[in-house]
């Protein structure tokens, strides 16, 4: 077949003609006919959407714009769905360009637009190659040869528009600006979505709308970086000011490990160093900085609780950054006011006005002296701080207690022993303390304070009616009462014992996240989980007490209750009517903090009673469900599009022992759940988790209504 000369001059055309379908070509009259005819039906739906459009530049974000409403039946729905549809592309060209489909240019400006910044950077990396290879910016007849124009050159695959397929363009036009990742692998949702705003500027109302409907964007995120009460009464504010915001606001999760701070590799690093004869002088440099990073690491405190055979026993904390005391705040505060006042006393002074500067003079004498007051103030924890029992470090949201193992199917495994949050069970317990909502805050008239608190108070205090209580704050330190009120919203709390404070449905989630992230950084190859039998047995009841009794004691003591201990020693405990430790190293602690919640349940309950042995064993059901419960299902559910799902192995804990304490010859295994770190989940989690994505795991998610979740939520306390 004779395929003409352009073919013999261009023969790489001829893959295009190739893939030419007469029959489709035949079908272009019948599609032309069908074009006109949608555009007809679609053209009075078409003219209204062209109304209601924005204009372009709205489009691009200069004005604040709500998508309008949009009529349906579109040239665009009868080109689908009217009979005798297209197959082929050419018959679907023939009926849009029939049709007259691009009525409403705003998408052909947006896609416009982007793309042209699409393939300008395409260009730009064309000419960086270019250079690179030491090939001219542009080609020429005397740089390379007229055929090179034309043929392609063999095995350069070469971007071509036509050739890419429509999923890679898709992919091209819609690189998005990406969040920061923090050192533990977490970005800000809420930070992701403000670069990606559309609109330049508009009310604070349309931004927080903007936020909310974008992908993995919390609420609980925006709250509590002050997002929402910031932009919710602001009628005007830009893009930048969102994104600046936010990037000052961040929740910032850091990390501190008890034990070793070497990674897998640099354990692995340094026990080959140990076992030469002779090292180099720079092996021995670097077993001298892996020696001293090994030296430098705080002990962990409760490696007596895991299962025996582990390695590398370490606790991970994840925290919140320590809170400045108030004191401090409002000396900085204070001082920023009293430097004002110089400033302006010195313009005064300038300008010949002495009168004034005397007056500003006096005032900021008055605040200096006031700040030497505060100064004078001892530092303590405020009280946004938050201190656990179990460890040192403040303001820690949760723990991970971890060794590791090699499994038996042989894999490295970081073996995750504990995951527990002092804080937010204390939460859960006590109350927690949080801010004064704005519509919970009632300023109070000065006339309603004199007659309740007498003319001298009011002279001397605002005060603010809030839910059970009524605040007083010194006219000495704010100028207004609007000035009282943002302090009252910024600084007071709500009663409660327990500082609030973020994830507190889903603590864990961070937790295990982090564990993936921190296996997948150190070249484990699957994270294990303990059971909740293995959790029960290692802190029941029996462990350490023989036998404890209680009895109804009478004159302030609600109960008092002996112990006999494993090791011998006796111990007797007061317990209050509120269930309150009265004396001793355990005053004013809850019963249930000190021997668990079912068990100072039943002492509270019952006047006289006696345990000893399994008998004591009482509970357990809260560690039960979390760790054969939620902990699996949210990692199989997480891991599920990484291809990754729980299952069960077994670890080697100890040899079996006879009675003469002989080990055996076979070592004794114990079950636990694990997940694998899959190739597809290694390169996910490198590139950053989103931290304020997670959502409880069922039985805890939104199928339960708040009493039923507050009962699931209860069985840690």
């Amino acid at each position: 077949m004779d395929e003409g000369a352009a073919f013999g001059f261009f023969p790489q055309l001829r893959p295009r003609r190739r893939l030419q379908d007469p029959t489709a070509s035949a079908d272009v009259p019948l599609q032309v006919l069908r074009g006109r005819l949608a555009g007809l039906l679609g053209l009075p739906s078409d003219i209204g959407n062209l109304i209601r459009s924005p204009m372009p530049m709205e489009m691009f974000g200069d004005y604040e714009y709500e998508k309008p409403p949009q009529l349906p039946y579109t040239t665009e729905y009868f080109l689908k769905e009217l009979p005798l549809a297209p197959t082929a592309p050419i018959g679907q060209l023939a009926g849009q360009a029939a049709s007259f489909v691009p009525l409403n240019p705003a998408p052909l400006v947006r896609g416009a637009a982007r793309g042209v910044q699409k393939l300008g950077t395409m260009v730009g990396e064309g000419m960086a190659e270019r250079v690179a290879t030491g090939r001219p910016m542009l080609p020429s007849l005397l740089a390379e040869p007229q055929a090179a124009m034309f043929a392609v050159e063999p095995n350069v695959p070469r971007m071509n528009l036509l050739d890419t397929p429509p999923e890679t363009m898709t992919s091209l036009l819609e690189v998005k600006p990406q969040a920061a990742v923090s050192d533990l692998g977490f970005y800000s949702a809420a930070e992701q979505a403000a670069l990606n705003l559309q609109r330049n500027k508009g009310s604070g109302q349309a931004f927080l709308n903007d936020l909310l409907k974008a992908e993995n964007v919390k609420k609980d995120e925006l709250q509590w970086m002050g997002v929402d009460d910031y932009l919710k009464e602001k009628p005007n504010v830009t893009k930048q000011e969102v994104q600046d915001f936010i990037a000052n606001n961040r929740v910032d999760v850091q990390e501190v490990t008890l034990g070793s701070p070497l990674t897998l590799s640099e354990q692995a690093e340094i026990r080959a160093l140990r076992e030469k004869d002779r090292m180099s002088m720079s092996e021995r440099a670097r077993f001298d900085t892996l020696s001293s990073r090994e030296d430098s690491g705080i002990s962990p405190k409760y490696s007596k609780y895991q299962l025996p055979g582990g390695e590398n026993y370490r606790e991970i904390l994840l925290k919140l950054p320590e809170a400045m005391p108030n004191t401090a705040l409002e000396i900085q505060q204070f001082t920023k006011r009293m430097e004002a006042m110089r400033e302006i006393q010195n313009e005064f002074a300038n300008a010949g006005n002495m009168e004034k500067a005397i007056s500003f003079a006096q005032k900021a004498d008055d605040l200096q002296a006031y700040i030497k007051q505060l100064e004078k103030i001892p530092v303590t924890r405020q009280t946004e701080n938050y201190q656990s029992s179990h460890f040192d470090e403040p303001n820690i949201l949760a723990h991970i207690r971890v060794n590791d193992r090699v499994d038996a199917d042989g894999k490295k495994m970081l073996l995750i022993e504990e995951i527990q949050s002092d804080w937010h069970q204390a939460g859960r317990e006590k109350g927690y303390q949080k801010s004064y909502a704005k519509e919970d805050v009632k300023p109070m008239p000065k006339d309603k304070a004199a007659s309740e608190y007498g003319l001298d108070n009011a002279d001397l205090f605002w005060y603010f009616d809030v839910p059970g209580n009524t605040l007083q704050i010194p006219k000495s330190r704010f100028a207004t009462q609007d000035e009282a009120l943002k302090y009252v919203l910024t600084e007071k709390k709500t009663a409660g014992d327990v500082p609030d404070a973020p994830f507190k449905d889903t603590w864990y989630q961070l937790a295990l996240k982090r564990a993936l992230k921190y296996a997948a950084d150190n070249g484990y190859e699957r994270v294990g989980l303990t059971t909740g039998k293995q959790q029960a047995d290692r802190y029941k009841m029996s462990n350490e007490v023989n036998s404890l009794a209680w009895r109804d004691a009478g004159g302030g003591v609600k109960r008092a209750i002996s112990l006999e201990l494993v090791n011998g020693d006796n111990m007797t405990l007061s317990v209050n009517s509120e269930g309150k430790l009265m004396g001793g190293n355990f005053e004013d602690k809850s019963l249930s903090s000190v021997l668990g919640k079912d068990l100072a349940k039943k002492i509270m309950a019952e006047d006289n009673g006696n345990l000893m042995g399994n008998g004591l064993n009482i509970g357990g059901e809260g560690m039960k469900k979390y760790y054969d419960e939620v902990y699996p299902q949210y990692l199989d559910k997480y891991g599920k599009k990484w291809n990754a799902r729980v299952g069960e192995t077994q670890i080697t804990t100890d040899y079996a022992r006879d009675a003469n304490g002989i080990p055996a010859q076979r070592p004794s295994k114990e079950s636990i759940r694990y997940i694998d770190i899959t190739p597809e989940m290694k390169g996910a989690v490198s590139k950053g988790q989103p931290l304020f994505a997670a959502t409880p795991a069922l039985p805890l998610g939104g199928l339960l209504g708040e009493p039923e979740k507050k009962k699931e939520l209860s069985l840690l306390d």
